[in-house]
C-alpha cells in the first residue's frame, strides 16, 4: 500500500455496517478509492444476518443481492395456540460468503487484523503510529455500551448441522414458540441451507445478558432429535446478545461518521440492524461527494425520523419485559402474528404508521393492566 495515498473513504470495521456499505460503494462508484479496515482476520465475522424482502428496496440497490447466501419464498411462526405462513420473501447473508466475495474482489483495498487507535476528521491513526488519510472516515466498529437504559436482551446460540438424511423442512421456521419458556419468552428458529444442512438457533427475551452456550447447544441437539433430525456433525456454532433499549439519547457529536449498531441504528425491538443499517447505506449512496458533513446530515435526518418510531418501540420494550410475566412473553407475540401481513412487514422494517400503533394495543391486552401502567411509569 502507498503510504501517500489519500483515500475518498475509509471505513473503520469490517463488520455488517462496514463490509455492506465498502461492497455498495464498490459496486456503484468502482472509479472512488475506498479502504476498509478490520481488526479481525476476517470480513463479518462468524454471523448470519437475515432480513425480509420488504425490509428493503432491491430494485434500488440490485448490488445486495449478489451477498445473499440463501433465499426462501416464505416463513412460518408456531405458537402453543397459532400457527401461521407468511408468504414474504425472506433471505440469509453468511459471513463466510460476504468475506470470500469481498476478499476475492478488493482485496487490495481491505486490511484484515489492522487496528485504528484514533480516528480523526481527516484520516485514521493505526496502533503502529502510521496515519493514513481520507476524505470521509466511517466508523462501523459495531456495538458498544451506548449507557442506554437496557430493558432487557434479545440472545441466541445458533449451530449449523449436517444431517444423516433430508429434513421435512419446507419453508423457514422463523419461530417455534412451542418449546419449553426458559429464562423468559424462548423460540427456536430454524433454516434450511440444503435437504441435509440445517440452521437451528435458539433465541431468549431476557433479563439478564448471561448465555450459557453449552447448555443451550444440548437444547438445540435435543430439539433437532424431537423435530426427527439424525445429525452427522456440527458445522459451526454462532452466539450473539443484543441490547433491548427502553430509552434512547442521540449520539454525542463526533468528528467522523458513525454507522450501523455502533450508531444506535437498530430495530429496537428485535435488536437486528440489518434493515435500519441498509437504509442508511442507501441514503449515503445517494449523495454524490464524499463529504463527511453531508453523509453526518443525512444520518441525523434519517434518526430524526425515526423518533417517534423509537419511542413506540421503547414503549413496547417496557411493556414485553416489565409487563407481561416471563413465561408468558410469547402470548405477545402470538398475538401479533394474527394481524395482517402488510403490518408485520412494517414492524420488522420499522416503519409501523400511526394507524398501525393504535391497532396493536386495541383489544384485550395479553399483559396485566396493572402492570402495563407500572411499566410506562418506570
Amino acid at each position: 500500500m502507498n503510504e501517500n495515498k489519500s483515500y475518498d473513504c475509509i471505513i473503520v470495521g469490517g463488520g455488517l455496517a462496514g463490509s455492506l456499505l465498502f461492497y455498495g460503494l464498490k459496486a456503484t462508484r468502482p472509479e472512488a478509492q475506498v479502504l476498509l479496515l478490520e481488526e479481525a482476520s476476517v470480513i463479518g465475522g462468524n454471523h448470519t444476518w437475515c432480513f425480509h424482502e420488504a425490509d428493503i428496496s432491491f430494485s434500488k440497490s440490485t448490488w445486495i443481492r449478489e451477498l445473499i447466501s440463501k433465499s426462501w419464498p416464505g416463513y412460518e411462526v408456531i405458537f402453543p395456540k397459532y400457527t401461521r405462513v407468511l408468504n414474504t420473501a425472506y433471505h440469509a447473508i453468511q459471513s463466510e460468503k460476504l468475506h470470500k466475495i469481498l476478499m476475492q474482489n478488493y482485496s487490495q483495498d481491505i486490511l484484515l487484523k489492522t487496528q485504528a487507535s484514533l480516528l480523526q476528521r481527516d484520516g485514521v491513526i493505526l496502533t503502529n503510529g502510521e496515519k493514513l488519510s481520507g476524505k470521509c472516515i466511517v466508523d462501523a466498529r459495531g456495538w458498544r455500551d451506548d449507557g442506554n437504559e437496557h430493558c432487557g436482551y434479545q440472545k441466541f446460540v445458533g449451530m449449523d448441522l449436517k444431517l444423516k438424511r433430508p429434513h421435512h423442512f419446507q419453508r423457514v421456521r422463523l419461530k417455534d414458540a412451542r418449546v419449553e419458556q426458559i429464562d423468559g419468552y424462548r423460540f427456536v428458529y430454524t433454516l434450511s441451507w440444503s435437504e441435509d444442512e440445517v440452521l437451528i438457533e435458539d433465541t431468549y427475551y431476557s433479563n439478564t445478558s448471561f448465555l450459557d452456550v453449552e447448555e443451550i447447544k444440548k437444547r438445540i441437539l435435543s430439539y433437532a432429535q424431537k423435530e426427527g433430525l439424525e445429525v452427522e456433525r456440527i458445522l459451526r456454532v454462532e452466539s450473539g446478545c443484543l441490547p433491548l433499549v427502553s430509552s434512547w439519547q442521540a449520539e454525542e457529536q463526533s468528528e467522523v461518521v458513525v454507522l450501523g449498531a455502533r450508531s444506535g441504528d437498530y430495530q429496537p425491538v428485535t435488536g437486528y440492524t440489518f434493515p435500519q443499517t441498509f437504509l442508511r447505506i442507501d441514503e449515503l449512496l445517494s449523495i454524490a461527494s464524499f463529504d463527511a458533513e453531508r453523509w453526518k446530515e443525512k444520518l441525523r435526518e434519517c434518526q430524526q425520523q425515526d423518533k417517534r418510531q423509537r419511542r413506540y418501540f421503547h414503549f413496547l420494550n417496557k411493556m414485553l419485559f416489565h409487563a407481561a410475566t416471563p413465561d408468558k412473553r410469547y402470548v405477545v407475540l402470538e398475538r401479533f402474528y394474527r394481524f395482517p401481513q402488510h403490518m408485520i412487514e412494517r414492524f420488522y422494517r420499522g416503519k409501523f404508521t400511526r394507524f398501525d400503533q393504535l391497532r396493536l394495543l386495541v383489544g384485550k391486552p395479553p399483559v396485566s393492566i396493572i402492570k402495563a401502567i407500572k411499566a410506562l411509569i418506570k
